[in-house]
């Protein structure tokens, strides 16, 4: 079976689902049951959303999951499948073996990613037996918190708890997705510790999709969130000291530099805010499985300069830790690989799909990867003497960008400004860097991190002014056919 490759596959793959359940299998279905139970005691006919929860699973849940790259069968090259049902889990307090509907595991540790829970079509989403003006996501965290619920919602969240905790138990995992539908609506847990293990429940880790139409028209959301890769590839985070128990050398076949970091603004007694960047390194590893892991070294923050002078500095240290850990990789995993280019990632789109170059994992904090660079500039321009670091000689040519920047910024988000070499001052720059990625314009982008809508420029959230030239996403993004650059090598 072929991997679905994309959201857009997996919508008209999902629209061929609800037109073979809705126009065929449902009714089917609901003809023959009212054939052979219909009695004169018995004589309500047996509608499409009584059918059981079995033929859910087999005519729908089945089906989307596939369509998510969860799958149930696999080639004999592939190995085993990577979605295991009716996956049986010991529970030590009660000393009983409890079941789950669906398991789905990391290809070769056998590491929990995903719970699917199934209930019967008939079943609806949860309401609050005291209503109160509540979304769908804040019923189902209130829920969570002990708010008694309608119908057996309160019982089954208890089951899904329980079902998470002995996974975690058994594996010191907690899985990254918890899905519960009825094959109609669904409800997907971004956060499985934060809703099942923390009591917190925060209802904006939290997606409700009230019934098929809602799948619909959010599918783009459900493929982000759920598609195998992407949930395989949320790179975990682990201390060297957990490595070795992860992943044999053996099986890394890549390496890349990367960064955590995170954006702040601080408050001026007489000026406005000034922005404020923290760095630390961190090292992505993939298995030749196609899993990636990301490894944090010493907990050692480092904060950009406000001073240039100190800015060369800055860089070495943040370099010579960087290659620390590296160092420190290569001998637990006893392996000599060394990092591979950016370039190198994005043109490689199995490998890009499950860590995207940059990704933000909460407000204004980041993930980025760095390639065969340690920081996410370059300590000096690849072109020398660009006369459009300095925002009064682009403006004598007429091509200057609006606003000017002559200091530290955070609106627009600027840490570099004019006459410092990390600064470009140009318009045309600015205006290609800030142009969005749309669906006609996409495959002139080629791969990039951002979605529909975003700015092209991979950095645009924290960095909106860098020099390209200085950039370490420079050689990704002069690939593309839409980005031209005024100066050249």
């Amino acid at each position: 079976m072929m991997r679905v490759r994309n959201a857009d596959d997996f919508l008209r793959e999902f629209r061929k689902i609800r037109e073979r359940y809705e126009t065929y299998f449902g009714p089917r279905i609901a003809d023959i049951r009212n054939q052979y139970r219909l009695t004169p005691v018995e004589s309500t006919p047996v509608s499409v959303d009584e059918n059981l929860e079995a033929h859910s699973r087999v005519y729908v849940v089945n089906s989307l999951l596939s369509a998510l790259n969860w799958r149930l069968d696999s080639s004999p090259d592939e190995d085993l499948p990577n979605l295991l049902p009716e996956a049986p889990v010991f529970d030590l307090e009660r000393g009983t073996t409890r079941f789950l509907d669906y398991l789905g595991l990391e290809h070769k540790t056998n590491a929990p990613l995903l719970i699917v829970e199934t209930k019967r079509p008939s079943s609806e989403l949860p309401r609050l037996k005291n209503p109160r003006n509540s979304t769908p996501e804040e019923i189902v965290s209130q829920g969570l918190r002990g708010m008694a619920l309608t119908g057996g919602w309160s019982k089954w969240f208890n089951d899904i708890k329980d079902y998470v905790r002995v996974v975690h138990q058994q594996t010191n995992r907690v899985p990254k997705r918890v899905i519960v539908t009825n094959g109609d609506w669904l409800i997907l847990f971004l956060d499985p510790s934060d809703a099942f293990l923390n009591g917190i429940a925060s209802s904006d880790r939290i997606l409700v999709f009230s019934n098929r139409d809602d799948v619909e028209n959010r599918y783009l959301e459900l493929f982000r969130h759920v598609e195998h890769n992407a949930v395989l590839g949320q790179a975990d985070a682990l201390e060297l000291g957990e490595l070795a128990f992860n992943i044999p050398g053996r099986d890394v076949d890549r390496i890349m530099h990367g960064l955590r970091l995170r954006y702040f603004e601080e408050p001026g007694l007489w000026m406005e805010s000034v922005p404020s960047i923290k760095i630390t390194p961190v090292l992505f590893i993939r298995s030749r499985f196609g899993a990636w892991l990301r490894i944090e070294g010493p907990r050692k923050e480092f904060r950009l300069p406000q001073q240039e002078i100190e800015l060369g500095s800055h860089f070495n240290d943040v370099r010579n830790a960087a290659e620390f850990l590296l160092n420190q990789v290569r001998q637990s995993l006893e392996i000599t690989l060394t990092p591979s280019p950016l370039w190198k990632h994005y043109g490689d789109e199995d490998s890009f799909e499950p860590i995207r170059g940059v990704y933000e994992t909460k407000k204004d904090e980041f993930t980025v990867a760095t390639g065969d660079n340690t920081h996410y500039f370059l300590p000096e321009p690849s072109v020398p003497n660009c006369l459009h670091h300095n925002w009064v000689s682009s403006n004598a040519i007429g091509v200057a960008s609006n606003p000017a920047v002559f200091a530290r910024r955070t609106n627009p988000r600027s840490y570099f400004f004019s006459t410092e070499v990390h600064h470009c001052a140009h318009r045309d720059v600015a205006n290609a860097k800030s142009s969005a990625i749309t669906a006609e314009n996409l495959s002139m982008c080629g791969l990039r991190s951002g979605k529909e809508g975003q700015a092209f420029c991979e950095i645009w959230r924290f960095e909106q002014h860098l020099c390209c030239r200085t950039c370490s996403f420079e050689m990704v993004c002069t690939k593309a056919a839409v980005f031209k650059l005024p100066c050249t090598p």
